[in-house]
């Protein structure tokens, strides 16, 4: 079973290119997130509010809260959360919380939050509790056109606790390099050098992110990244590939199991540090190092 025709439609109209996800039946952009196996920041939630009885759409990435005085201070309006029955008015090809972020009316307002600008792909509901597709953001945002702003209440973490890193990498001497270079740039590292150790310090450390390279002595990143995504409370950490593997079939897999992005080595270290950037930016609520 494919997505809905209409669904199919809309995507082919914008020339669209689109991965089909099915999964057993969600209802919110955080069950999708787990069905999917990615972290929140890489699916893509729509908050629906009504601006005197017409609908706005808000599109920010569901580890995020939506601060609605924000949207009513750029719309010049008052806003409020819409109800169930009026977006099922709205919306009646779409079950409850399976409505896809597109301009699906002519007085639907579309709004986005910038934090969604980091990604490389992401993912959203398809109209139904089963269906969900993965689109690269850039090709989203060419057919949507949304408007743009700081709509996601910021989480911070305490001023003396910087981001944790675990580093995920087998050559003893990039590992140490790497650390160096993160922990100059403000953020605590923590390096191990085999797969075994990366899942006890996962749980220990609890990090921020993870820098994972795919060949491991006692096992593949890949089936690292299966097992990590097996453990409820690190199941979401975000991830960065960096590896020698420099070819399509290792990129595909590694944004099938979720990558936040993929490096091949050799890499700047800027290029390094701006992705990192990026990611912490949507987990941490801030939006560069210290």
């Amino acid at each position: 079973m494919s997505v809905p025709r209409w669904f199919e439609a809309i995507l082919k109209h914008y020339k669209v290119p689109y991965t089909e996800c099915r999964h057993t039946p969600v209802f919110s952009a955080s069950e999708l997130a787990e069905a999917e196996h990615v972290t929140g920041h890489r699916v893509a939630k729509t908050v629906f509010l009504s601006a005197r009885g017409r609908p706005v759409a808000v599109v920010l990435p569901a580890s995020a809260r939506l601060e609605l005085e924000r949207v009513g201070a750029v719309l010049g309006e008052e806003v409020r959360l819409a109800t169930e029955q009026e977006i099922a008015h709205w919306f009646k090809g779409c079950r409850p919380g399976c409505v896809p972020p597109l301009r699906l009316r002519s007085d639907e307002r579309v709004l986005m939050d910038r934090s969604l600008a980091h990604l490389g792909n992401m993912v959203f509901p398809a109209g139904t509790p089963e269906d969900a597709v993965s689109v690269r953001f850039r090709d989203w945002y060419r057919a949507v056109r949304p408007g743009v702003g700081r709509f996601a209440a910021p989480r911070r973490k305490p001023a003396d606790e910087p981001p944790t890193i675990l580093v995920v990498e087998d050559e003893a001497d990039t590992n140490l390099l790497l650390c160096q270079l993160l922990e100059r740039e403000g953020v605590a590292c923590h390096g191990v050098e085999e797969g075994s150790e990366a899942l006890a310090a996962a749980n220990t450390v609890q990090p921020d992110a993870i820098l994972l390279d795919l060949m491991l002595p006692d096992m593949s990143g890949w089936d690292l990244c299966q097992r990590l995504r097996c453990v409820g409370s690190i199941r979401r950490i975000p991830f960065i590939v960096l590896t020698a593997l420099d070819d399509e079939t290792a990129r595909q897999r590694s944004r099938q199991l979720g990558a936040d992005a993929y490096l091949t080595k050799p890499f700047m270290p800027q290029t390094l540090v701006s992705e990192l950037q990026g990611v912490l930016a949507l987990r941490a609520g801030h939006g560069a190092l210290n």
